[in-house]
């Protein structure tokens, strides 16, 4: 590494939840993405990219650490150097879910890995970022920058400065939220409950759980089918993500005991942030819960309709807020390790949960003059009893990640459930 003068940068309180929550194994609070290209990246002009993005991300480049006067993300030389590898295969697939399961150290750094992994005939990257430094939004912002600046110095090889402008790293707190809204719409956020289910063995997944074997199986629904499924949804006034749930909905009803599905629903907070205000690349990602009775052998009709009604009710609120103001007060008013024992009290989110991360743009994914053939991102990896599934949509085609530490006997049950889950899905007529 090559020694250079230290600089600090504050740590944010969703900075500090995501930490939490991977001392806590309920997640190794790692983001990770695929994406596959048709041909050779240039590993060179790669690392020129990922050496152009620290501006907008200086965090990359950081260690994280703590004090008595609270955390701070401090640069420590990382270059890209030490990011960006490549390695040679036979068996790409096999290598690139090796790459993708490595974990990261936040005290070390560098918090992003990205691998090369080279077959005989073409290129796919494996990345890894800390969830600390963003989420999934902001993970599918960064690898849009990164193609960007890969893509600029493709075509200008003598450019020495980019000709667009990054986003500010100083846009990372949740106060950019707070400070567009009104003071109603800010009393709305005060006056809100969090939303807290008990739940207990019943809610449990029958998945016994192995911290030292990480893995991560994907599952696709392919156009045609996500073209059934989004015309059916829309038929009866309902979203893709609310087909989602409904299938996610009749596949739990069949494997828990409990009286009720409790699911975990991330929701992008950017939606109220004025369109044309950009944030820096951060974490601005909160939760709602989409609760409804378990009915053994429910048909998706009515799981579909039981989910339209429970989201609809919490489309537009100002809820979700709730829990990022109680954390930020919570890690601005106390001591920092009495801030982090109060945050899983405010921060408690249900066993089970679902995450669609969205479209991922093919020309956003291009690298010069390479296509992007296939692509995911999905979350972190869960630890036993926690579960959840991260959707991606490329080409229309969904990808099912689904993140675990378990046995091997987990494994070949979460295949057969995603399986499952599918199947509820409606069939291209």
């Amino acid at each position: 590494m090559t020694e250079i003068k230290q600089r600090n940068y504050p740590a944010e309180s969703a900075d500090i939840k995501h930490y939490v929550s991977g001392q806590k194994k309920r997640n190794d609070h790692y983001l990770h993405a695929s994406i596959e290209y048709n041909g050779r990246v240039s590993v060179d002009l790669l690392k020129k990219a990922v050496t152009a993005t620290f501006q907008a991300v200086p965090l990359i480049v950081c260690r994280f650490s703590e004090s008595e006067t609270g955390a701070v993300w401090s640069e420590a030389g990382w270059t890209a150097e030490d990011i960006v590898k490549i390695f040679e295969t036979d068996n790409r697939e096999e290598s690139v879910h090796e790459s993708l399961i490595r974990k990261l150290d936040e005290q070390v750094g560098p918090q992003l890995s990205i691998t090369v992994v080279r077959d005989k005939n073409a290129d796919t990257l494996a990345i890894v970022m800390n969830h600390m430094v963003c989420d999934g939004g902001g993970f599918r912002d960064y690898l849009y920058l990164l193609c960007k600046c890969y893509s600029q110095f493709s075509d200008y090889p003598d450019m020495t400065a980019l000709p667009f402008e990054m986003p500010d790293p100083g846009r990372r707190s949740i106060h950019q939220v707070f400070s567009h809204l009104t003071e109603k719409q800010m009393q709305e956020v005060h006056q809100a409950h969090l939303q807290s289910f008990s739940q207990s063995e019943r809610d449990y997944l029958p998945l016994s759980g192995d911290e030292h074997h990480p893995f991560i199986i994907k599952h696709k629904v392919g156009v045609s089918q996500f073209n059934a499924i989004k015309d059916y949804a829309k038929k009866r006034g309902a979203t893709i993500n609310d087909a989602l749930f409904a299938a996610y909905v009749c596949a739990l009803s069949a494997a828990l005991k409990g009286d009720l599905i409790v699911l975990d629903c991330p929701v992008n907070i950017r939606a109220f942030l004025p369109k044309d205000y950009i944030p820096g690349i951060c974490n601005l990602t909160s939760n709602i819960i989409c609760a409804v009775p378990r009915k053994v052998g429910i048909t998706f009709d009515e799981a579909l309709h039981q989910v339209k009604n429970v989201m609809d009710k919490q489309k537009g609120s100002l809820e979700p807020l709730k829990v990022y103001w109680e954390l930020e007060k919570a890690y601005q008013t106390l001591p920092l390790d009495e801030a982090k024992r109060e945050f899983p009290k405010i921060y408690s989110i249900p066993l089970n949960g679902m995450t669609n991360i969205g479209i991922l743009d093919k020309e956003s994914l291009r690298f010069g003059n390479l296509d992007a053939e296939d692509a995911f991102i999905s979350g972190s990896i869960k630890y036993a009893p926690y579960f959840q599934i991260a959707v991606t949509t490329f080409n229309k085609v969904m990808t099912f990640s689904t993140n675990f530490h378990g046995t091997e006997q987990d494994r070949k049950w979460l295949d057969r459930f995603v399986n499952q889950m599918i199947g509820y899905f409606p069939n291209p007529e």
